[in-house]
């Protein structure tokens, strides 16, 4: 295991902590299309609107709504020169 899959996790894990559970983005898409037809079957918090995330095979990726979570992520994570 190479320290991005690990690192992937570990910042997957604090998104969980700090703005709750998240979609894959695939699962996610297919969450807003099944919305628009059946809205009423949804509950307020079923799809983050906060935040992301894609894991495949040596690409994992974290996205979210704003620079705001960004900006919260990279004060608790500095980047060591």
């Amino acid at each position: 295991m190479g320290t991005g899959v690990l690192d992937f996790d570990r910042a997957r894990k604090w998104f969980t902590t700090n703005y709750s559970w998240g979609q894959d983005v695939e699962v996610r898409s297919e969450l807003l299309r099944a919305k628009q037809h059946h809205a009423e079957e949804f509950e307020p918090d079923d799809i983050n609107s906060t935040w992301a995330f894609s894991a495949k095979y040596n690409d994992y990726r974290i996205y979210v709504a704003t620079d705001k979570e960004l900006s919260w992520f990279l004060l608790c994570h500095p980047v060591s020169p």
